[in-house]
């Protein structure tokens, strides 16, 4: 499926209403880490319906990914 933010086919099904209602369904990409919910607002979900501020088609994600230091555990 392809992703919402990045536009890649990286997206999937991660999760269904727990209650067994279809009610609505959770994506996941494998690539950016976006997540979604299918009952979000289309301004969330629609590339199309979004500012494309927030897309990140054609974006390296190497260059995106920066590890936050842990500070060392106070005694």
């Amino acid at each position: 499926m392809k992703c919402a933010r990045c536009l890649e086919d990286t997206a999937a099904k991660v999760a269904d209403a727990p209650d067994g209602s279809g009610a609505w369904e959770i994506y996941l990409c494998s690539r950016c880490n976006y997540s979604w919910r299918t009952t979000e607002e289309e301004e969330v979900i629609n590339p199309e319906k979004r500012d494309p501020y927030f897309t990140l088609d054609g974006v390296d994600m190497d260059d995106l990914m920066v590890l936050v230091p842990v500070p060392p555990l106070k005694k």
